[in-house]
């Protein structure tokens, strides 16, 4: 039997306390995270699964069967990944079962466009032509033309192997105002060290996020593995809109008592990696709580630039700026226990951002630190190509680590931030 620490308990007590705000916190969040439906058409053989791979990075067969949602509509949920993907069926059917299919589908997209529930709509198609056949049919048009009366559709064009946009023309000529996107999934290799690399799938992610409604387009920001800059601005906008209700946590956590204040005003900063985590594609849990209790060594590489050991020359240069004020007497004990033996021996002097951190809410502080945290994560994507192989913690603990440096670049900034607030205090005193 494991032994419960008095950690453990001040910990569960202040998610206890916790709980309601951050379930009005978490359906706010999901308002605007609603997984966007997207269809995949097109004749068999152009690229749908190779092209949901390289956007997704994970195939259409690792969804398993697809849920018939009518005679020619299945519906494939890929694991952890929030969209969900529709394929058609039947364009290349005899004229009499194609044209059951084709009322099949687009009776299941109108009853949907119908709903006032936008989660229920199909939000945009992408209609698979390739490149290479150089060909479109008349039944292609027809089906597309239909499909577009009830839901965006992007013309996606597989398998582009040259540089010649005529086909691109053409098509545009017949299906006027509709975009068409000239891409190649993956590398194709021509012959001897000839190899063509991908292209293309950056601009059809832009398409997509410029016709899905608001609502959906965090999700499928988070999903695609194409544009770490849409990520980076999708994590940002959210940090801005959200610096309220993050406020409204802080303030909660004000009416703890002494100790557990402190933890909670440290839990804020974890709710807000959470989020950019989420909104960003990185894989963590769901439970905040369970999250807070294994992210605990981020909360320490936020801290550890403003501490020192009583006695080192750090902790003069802290002391001459007046330490941590109030709020750093009263975060002192839980520092001490957060930083454990990394904090080095002998007593903590603490910086005066450690005020503004684990005292009264400071929206510039805890906007450079959501944006620190967000180029952190943005490098991880970039870096780690292979990081849905690791686990939760092997995650956390290089966000961790990689926290901890990018707070050492930022640590003057909060400093002058910190110093900032204390000359304002006394001039309003």
């Amino acid at each position: 039997m494991v032994e419960r620490n008095h950690d453990d308990d001040v910990l569960d007590n202040v998610f206890s306390w916790m709980e309601e705000e951050v379930k009005k916190l978490n359906e706010e969040f999901n308002k605007d995270f609603l997984k966007p439906n997207i269809v995949l058409s097109g004749k068999t053989g152009v690229g749908k699964s190779t092209l949901v791979n390289a956007v997704f990075g994970k195939h259409l067969a690792e969804a398993g069967e697809g849920k018939p949602v009518s005679q020619a509509l299945e519906e494939y949920n890929l694991p952890e990944v929030s969209v969900n993907l529709f394929d058609t069926k039947g364009i290349e059917l005899d004229p009499k079962e194609r044209e059951i299919s084709r009322k099949s589908i687009i009776d299941e997209i109108e009853k949907r466009a119908s709903s006032p529930n936008v989660e229920e709509h199909m939000h945009v198609m992408w209609y698979c032509i390739s490149n290479e056949s150089r060909r479109i049919e008349d039944v292609e048009i027809e089906w597309i033309k239909e499909f577009s009366k009830y839901m965006n559709v992007i013309v996606v064009l597989t398998q582009t192997l040259d540089p010649e946009d005529n086909f691109k023309i053409k098509i545009e000529k017949e299906l006027p105002g509709l975009s068409v996107c000239r891409i190649l999934a993956e590398e194709r290799a021509l012959y001897g060290n000839l190899k063509i690399p991908a292209f293309g799938l950056e601009n059809l992610i832009v398409e997509t996020v410029n016709l899905l409604p608001t609502a959906t387009k965090r999700a499928f920001t988070a999903a695609q593995k194409i544009r770490v800059e849409e990520k980076i601005e999708s994590a940002k906008k959210l940090v801005e809109e959200r610096l309220k209700s993050y406020k409204n946590l802080a303030h909660l956590a004000d009416s703890f008592p002494l100790g557990a204040d402190v933890l909670g005003k440290g839990i804020v900063y974890l709710y807000i990696a959470k989020d950019i985590m989420t909104v960003m594609g990185i894989p963590v849990t769901k439970n905040f709580f369970k999250f807070s209790k294994d992210a605990r060594p981020l909360l320490r590489s936020i801290v550890f630039p403003f501490v020192a050991a009583e006695g080192s020359k750090a902790a003069g240069k802290i002391a001459a700026k007046r330490g941590g004020g109030e709020a750093g007497k009263k975060a002192t004990a839980f520092v001490a226990n957060l930083l454990g033996k990394t904090a080095g021996k002998g007593n903590l002097v603490l910086a005066p951002a450690i005020g503004l951190i684990f005292g009264t809410f400071n929206r510039k502080v805890t906007e450079k630190i959501a944006l620190a945290f967000i180029e952190v994560c943005a490098d991880f994507l970039r870096n780690e190509l292979d990081y849905e192989s690791l686990s939760e913690k092997e995650i956390l603990d290089t966000l961790s680590k990689n926290m901890g440096a990018k707070m050492n670049e930022v640590q003057e900034d909060i400093e002058r931030l910190s110093e900032e607030d204390i000359e304002l205090g006394e001039n309003t005193n």
